[in-house]
């Protein structure tokens, strides 16, 4: 992974490329069909964005949760080693996919699959987290789904997507696979095409629900 030295840029620049990808992280989170949040890993991960589908399923509107932390969501019922298993993927800066109980702003329970990826900036620091939320019947565990749908993939976007889902930028991707960002990019469209899905946002998930 990169570190500050590897990118000098002022903080003009900094601040700029910071901002950027904020917008396109939540800009992506707009157009997922799956419930999405998008967190600040620099200020105690509270919660700076989330999309229409993440209010249709928790009940809360986007202005109840700016600035709020996950927790919200949890109740009696949410089981705590779920809970610790998001805390310890949060610290270590890697994703985690877990089912657990959750509930709606009227109080209503519902197990919900949760996925959380995170993303670093071009410097290597851990900025930010995207979360992905699902409503399901009950407990999720076999990820033998997740893994068949993978198997469309060639080995070369395979390595593509593991990158990532830990977070990785395109340049980073690149330097990491001795490719060009073109051609980064180029698989990373066609790996989303293959998965049948319309977002990074959503290959990611898939790919961390099948331990990738």
């Amino acid at each position: 992974m990169t570190t500050p030295s590897d990118q000098m840029t002022n903080p003009a620049q900094s601040v700029l490329q910071g901002q950027r990808l904020r917008d396109e992280l939540i800009q992506s989170s707009r157009h997922s069909p799956l419930a999405t949040i998008v967190t600040d890993a620099r200020a105690g991960n509270v919660i700076i964005a989330v999309n229409e589908a993440f209010e249709r399923l928790s009940g809360y509107a986007e202005s109840d949760v700016i600035g709020q932390n996950c927790r919200l969501l949890s109740g009696a019922a949410t089981c705590p080693k779920s809970r610790a298993l998001l805390r310890q993927a949060i610290n270590a800066g890697r994703p985690a996919f877990v089912t657990l109980v959750n509930y709606r702003k009227d109080g209503q329970a519902f197990h919900n699959a949760v996925m959380i990826a995170p993303v670093y900036d071009k410097a290597g620091l851990l900025t930010y987290f995207i979360g992905t939320q699902l409503k399901v019947d009950g407990e999720v565990q076999d990820a033998g789904t997740a893994k068949a749908r993978l198997a469309v993939l060639t080995p070369q976007q395979l390595k593509v997507l593991e990158h990532m889902a830990r977070g990785m930028r395109h340049a980073e991707i690149a330097k990491n696979l001795g490719l060009s960002i073109k051609t980064i990019k180029m698989h990373r469209g066609a790996l989303v095409h293959r998965l049948g899905v319309q977002t990074s946002t959503e290959a990611i998930r898939i790919a961390v629900e099948a331990g990738l």
